[in-house]
């Protein structure tokens, strides 16, 4: 896990490169040159001078609204693993598209344009698929400007693979219709692209330590840092102890209860036992006393997080109600918590996205497979079936209205669904 690769510097021999600076001018000179070539080329004002002017708005207005508010003050602008290897995903996936495009109606422009209108239909698709999944953590009351910085801040991670395919393909019949260019053999030039990104996404995942697996004890398991999404999902499921201690609820009520002491920890030291409720927790900060009424496990967590980054030295007040129901004091010191080994499920997804995609280079030789749309339509149905059994190994994702399934694995069956619908439509449909 590596979130930062390294920082652009705020400025460069003197001048701001990002906002009002290097940054955009070299965005706009290059959208106005590409547009100069294609209209010297085409001799008209046609949609893909549109594309061209919609990316240089697009683009200006993130390194205009968004961009300085993601800038670290002292470092510069953060590369983040998971932007670097989305930006390696793009980039592999046209370059393949590119070797093996060979189709007499389809130009090399119209695979660059294609491309650009599949990149932002999918990385929308893919952003709204998660805060729609998310939006409790990304609304924030009453900020409107907080909140619509969460929705436009991918650069932490944030996109979900099913719903960049379901924004892509959206994206891309709508510019093929437009361009009136063959639909399915053009999908299926476009489905091993698919999966070589897919391939290059997902280490992105695990630079950022988001798409994790379980817990396991395999000699490939990985373990990631303090405070990685993995460790405080590890500590919301009670898999693990936090400062010494494991809590749970034990009703409607929202009692932060302690169900397990660690041994020979601090909070054993300092006397607390299973069964006891945490009612508050207090500390000295800049020398003044400071206290917090605790009204639910997660609200426990955070607050004792928090506190102890700033107070790592610090004894923490703990206002127990013990189990004869008095209240009483607890000074609990510092207690490591453990991070747990889980499954890499991120190098699964890639390794087994690549195979996939040397599968349907190979597949796309054969006879049978060389009607337009059945790459695709294998795509369809393997991607499917890959996604579901991967899902069952990660915790990331929680049952979706009660079906025990997670969202992705729901999708997966709705995708399956339709690639098999696809493929006896192909059967039936007769031989391009």
């Amino acid at each position: 896990m590596r979130q930062t690769l390294f920082y652009i510097p705020e400025q460069f021999l003197g001048l701001p490169v990002f906002g009002y600076g290097l940054a955009l001018a070299l965005l706009l000179v290059a959208a106005a040159v590409a547009a100069a070539r294609h209209f010297v080329k085409v001799k008209k004002f046609d949609a893909d001078i549109g594309y061209y002017t919609g990316l240089a708005i697009t683009g200006s207005a993130i390194l205009l609204f968004v961009v300085p508010n993601v800038i670290e003050p002292g470092h510069g602008f953060p590369i983040r693993g998971y932007g670097f290897f989305l930006l390696l995903a793009i980039i592999s996936s046209l370059a393949l598209i590119l070797k093996i495009t060979k189709h007499p109606n389809i130009t090399t422009e119209q695979i660059f344009s294609l491309c650009l209108w599949a990149v932002i239909s999918g990385i929308i698709g893919a952003r709204l698929f998660y805060i729609t999944e998310y939006w409790n953590t990304m609304y924030v009351p009453n900020d409107f400007r907080q909140t619509f910085f969460n929705i436009v801040n991918i650069a932490n991670g944030g996109l979900v693979v099913f719903g960049s395919i379901i924004g892509g393909t959206i994206g891309s019949v709508v510019y093929l219709r437009r361009n009136k260019l063959p639909v399915l053999a053009t999908f299926d030039m476009m489905a091993p692209a698919m999966f070589l990104g897919i391939a290059a996404g997902r280490l992105g995942c695990l630079m950022n330590g988001c798409c994790f697996g379980g817990v396991c004890d395999l000699p490939w398991a990985i373990t990631f840092p303090q405070g990685s999404p993995a460790h405080i999902h590890q500590i919301e499921h009670n898999e693990t102890f936090f400062d010494g201690i494991k809590l749970f609820s034990p009703g409607t009520d929202g009692a932060a209860v302690i169900k397990e002491v660690q041994p020979n920890s601090g909070a054993e030291k300092a006397g607390l036992k299973p069964k006891m409720i945490i009612q508050s927790i207090g500390a000295v900060i800049n020398g003044r006393p400071e206290n917090w009424t605790i009204h639910s496990p997660d609200e426990a967590i955070t607050l004792i997080h928090s506190l102890r980054l700033n107070l790592p030295n610090e004894n923490l007040r703990y206002g127990i109600i013990t189990e004869d129901k008095d209240m009483k004091s607890f000074y609990v010191p510092f207690t490591p918590s453990k991070v747990l080994p889980v499954h890499p499920t991120q190098i699964y997804s890639s390794v087994v996205a690549a195979l996939l995609c040397g599968v349907l280079l190979v597949l796309r030789r054969l006879k049978p497979f060389q009607r337009d749309g059945m790459i695709f339509c294998t795509f369809m149905l393997l991607y499917s079936v890959a996604r579901f059994t991967i899902e069952m190994i990660r915790t990331d994702e929680d049952s979706f209205l009660g079906t025990g399934l997670t969202v992705s694995q729901n999708v997966s069956i709705g995708v399956l669904i339709a690639g098999i619908i696809l493929l006896f439509y192909l059967r039936q449909k007769p031989k391009e």
